[in-house]
């Protein structure tokens, strides 16, 4: 390890590693691709409330799926979130919202524009508020292909309430589908 990659490391944020150790961040990151160092960022620390969020719901899903292998560790801003075997999975987090001005109803919207051509299937962290999940749906592909967004009922029926699984089954699922030949 450098001097750079330990700043890195520590702050996981270009400017301040830069600032640091004296340097411009933009000769830090040259440095850092020479020496095959993943320049990722950290979304929890210093990304949007929204990439916060979502950072939130990524870590539940490894804590989940331990087994899953985390892409976003390795690439920024990647297609799709875990590897687990061969299937890939992004991972959204949507918190209530009113979707109408007329109504009072809320959902849970969740955006799938890069992922629905990609992905193997979609897991959605409906959330109550900040810290508290309310429901888990894992979608598979062929539901999802070609959709930009969905939108999801916080109360009575919707369609994509069929895909709801508890976050037990979430673990045992992918342990099952990896030891199928």
């Amino acid at each position: 390890m450098s001097i750079e990659s330990d700043a890195y490391a520590k702050h996981k944020n270009l400017k301040l590693a830069a600032n640091e150790i004296g340097m411009v961040w933009q000769t830090l990151y040259v440095n850092l691709k020479k020496q095959g160092v993943a320049v990722i960022g950290d979304k929890l620390r210093y990304g949007s409330d929204r990439d916060k969020l979502a950072a939130m719901a990524e870590a539940e899903f490894l804590r989940l799926v331990p087994q899953a292998d985390n892409i976003n560790a390795r690439r920024f801003q990647h297609k799709w979130d875990f590897d687990v075997g061969q299937l890939k999975v992004d991972v959204k987090a949507g918190m209530k919202r009113k979707m109408n001005k007329k109504y009072e109803s809320l959902s849970w919207s969740f955006s799938f524009k890069k992922q629905s051509l990609i992905c193997d299937f979609i897991c959605c962290f409906c959330m109550a508020d900040r810290h508290t999940i309310e429901r888990i749906l894992l979608v598979p592909k062929e539901f999802f292909e070609g959709l930009q967004t969905v939108s999801v009922s916080c109360v009575g029926y919707s369609k994509w309430h069929d895909y709801s699984i508890e976050a037990d089954d979430l673990a045992e699922f992918f342990t099952a589908i990896e030891s199928t030949p």
